[in-house]
């Protein structure tokens, strides 16, 4: 157009034959030449253009844009919100040592993915806003997990915010596990009011951890084996089908059963009804939810029922007993 002081709809004129091929009419003169170098600069112009938009689409999509917007999974994990210990916990649940993968999503708040993995998906949003928490699949999850803002980084009252995700999270699905950190113990009881099923209060956690292993030297060590996983061995929940040898049996006799696999028995998940009542002590009981409670190392007195659910120090998640 500055060449021939034409205007735009005879430059388009101009620069149609050498588009369609033509160039053979038109290279011997200057004007073919100011063509071809316009040519040139207009191909390299939408090589630049279109290489800024697909970067700008691959960052939107890896913040959890508008393209990642919402997961279609069943019984999966949603994590909400973020701390330092998120990429621990993804870790640990991505561990060799556990068979039974299950499909991660992160809900939270953040600029960029914070955990860099094809087996993890993240969307960006709000994890006490209903149409966020849709979005991570709430609604069909098998478990939520609460983190909380441990260095206060973007509220002044975190356990607050915590509160705020169960209520959004029950009101979803109450059929959902959730496990929430918590800061300060004193809040405990409105995320029992607000049916958690899993609280873990960081200061009474490590004040009792300390109390321990003051009186318990290398505590410590043992504790952290069995709650770290990819290192010796773990405390897995073993959901499947007990096998009929150990039902009617005590809980003992199937223990040294176990101990000839290298599985430790530690704890059982039952139902509370007439006979759990009667025949063991108060102190072994601690409620589960859902009308189930966990009893550990009941001994001799308690008999393994098929509908039971074991707790196991194993080195890989078991499989079958």
């Amino acid at each position: 157009m500055r060449y021939e002081k034409v205007g735009l709809g005879d430059a388009v004129v101009i620069l149609l034959p050498p588009i369609l091929g033509q160039l053979g009419t038109i290279v011997k003169s200057p004007t073919g030449v100011a063509i071809i170098l316009s040519l040139l600069i207009y191909m390299l112009s939408l090589a630049v253009i279109f290489g800024k938009m697909a970067e700008s689409l691959i960052n939107l999509s890896l913040k959890g844009g508008i393209i990642v917007k919402k997961v279609n999974y069943k019984n999966h994990i949603v994590i909400c919100g973020w701390n330092y210990q998120g990429t621990k916990i993804i870790d640990n649940l991505l561990s060799d040592d556990i068979c039974s993968k299950i499909p991660i999503v992160i809900l939270a708040d953040l600029e960029k993915v914070p955990y860099d993995s094809d087996n993890v998906d993240f969307i960006r949003g709000c994890p006490y806003k209903k149409e966020d928490l849709i979005r991570a699949g709430i609604p069909t999850a098998d478990t939520a997990i609460i983190l909380t803002d441990i260095r206060h980084e973007k509220t002044s009252n975190p356990d607050a915010d915590a509160l705020m995700i169960a209520l959004a999270i029950e009101d979803l699905n109450k059929d959902v596990y959730t496990c929430v950190q918590l800061l300060c113990s004193d809040n405990r009881i409105h995320l029992e009011n607000a049916h958690a099923d899993e609280i873990i209060c960081l200061d009474q956690f490590g004040v009792n951890l300390v109390t321990s292993c003051a009186l318990n030297h290398g505590l410590s060590n043992i504790l952290n084996e069995l709650l770290t996983f990819k290192k010796g061995y773990e405390i897995y929940k073993y959901k499947g089908n007990i096998p009929d040898k150990y039902v009617g049996k005590s809980f003992v006799e199937v223990g040294k059963q176990l101990l000839d696999t290298q599985k430790i028995l530690v704890a059982i998940e039952t139902k509370k009804d007439d006979y759990v009542i009667k025949e063991c002590t108060e102190e072994w009981l601690h409620s589960s939810g859902e009308g189930k409670i966990v009893m550990i190392n009941p001994g001799e007195k308690y008999r393994i029922r098929k509908d039971d659910t074991l707790f196991i120090i194993s080195e890989t998640e078991p499989t079958e007993l």
